[in-house]
Formats: structure tokens, sequence, C-alpha cells
């Protein structure tokens, strides 16, 4: 299967956005919102204005749940997307703060994993029940990386 965007992806993100929204008080807080699915990943985004450090750029929290969201939301994409229900959590993860974020809306975009990499992984979770996938994501300000991120997520059938 090649993983790019449809129109049931970004219902699909919008879904899990909601859910995380009512479920997660951080979420809320930081007012995370669906940006949409593209052919280069999924971008989960959050306004600067009340997502700030003392220096008026992004707060490396935010910008290290923002890149954890996007990754789990990632995987919950392609367990929906095949049919699996799971449970997910983030096991492990990397952040590297390269540069300031100064944009109005700080967006994280996660990439869809490499073809055989979902195929495993939803192999795995189907016949085992239980199974752990790679991903990266990174933020963006004035059009250079500010932000890479990579995180593994371990999935549970339910």
């Amino acid at each position: 299967m090649r993983w790019a965007a449809t129109v049931s992806h970004k219902q699909v993100l919008e879904k899990l956005v909601a859910y995380l929204r009512e479920e997660v008080p951080m979420v809320r807080q930081f007012d995370v919102r669906s940006a949409g699915v593209d052919a280069s990943g999924l971008v989960l985004e959050v306004p600067l204005a009340i997502n700030f450090n003392d220096k008026r750029s992004a707060f490396a929290g935010t910008l290290a749940s923002l890149c954890t969201l996007s990754g789990w939301a990632m995987t919950s994409l392609i367990c929906e997307a095949t049919g699996l229900k799971a449970d997910i959590a983030a096991i492990h993860s990397e952040i590297t703060y390269a540069r300031p974020c100064t944009e109005e809306k700080v967006r994280a975009t996660c990439g869809w994993p490499a073809d055989a990499t979902a195929a495993a992984f939803t192999t795995a979770l189907a016949s085992q029940g239980r199974a752990e996938l790679s991903l990266s994501a990174r933020v963006l300000s004035r059009d250079k990386v500010a932000v890479r991120f990579s995180g593994n997520y371990i999935a549970r059938m339910l």
C-alpha cells in the first residue's frame, strides 16, 4: 500500500485531534489543531501566541509535545487505515532544536513511513497483537528546519 493523503485520512486526523483535545488537558491548553494530511505526512499545529518562551519563540516543551503527538497521530492513522484498533504510546524519543521557531502557527509534520515499514508494523500488530513503529517529525521556521524529532511508538491490539 502506498501511503498518501486521502479525504478519509484528513477526517481520521480531525477525529484523533478531537479525541486528544477531549482526553488530554495539555492538548487543549496548547490549542493543538489538525493542519491537514498531504503527500509529506500529517501536520499538527499550535498558535505561537500562547506557546512562547521568554524570548518570544516557541516553547521547547510545546515543540516536543507537538512532535510526539504528531507521531502518535501517524501511528493511529495507520492503524485506523488498516482497520486495526490499538492502544498507542510513545516509548522513546530524541529531539534536536536547531533554531528558534517564530512562525505565527507552529507546525509539526510527521512523515509517512516507508511502505515496507508500515506493512511490517501492521502485519506484526495483526499477528502478534503488538508492534513498534519508528517515525520522524520536523518543525520548520522561516523555511528552515528548526526541530528534528524521532520517536518510537508501541501499539497493542485492543
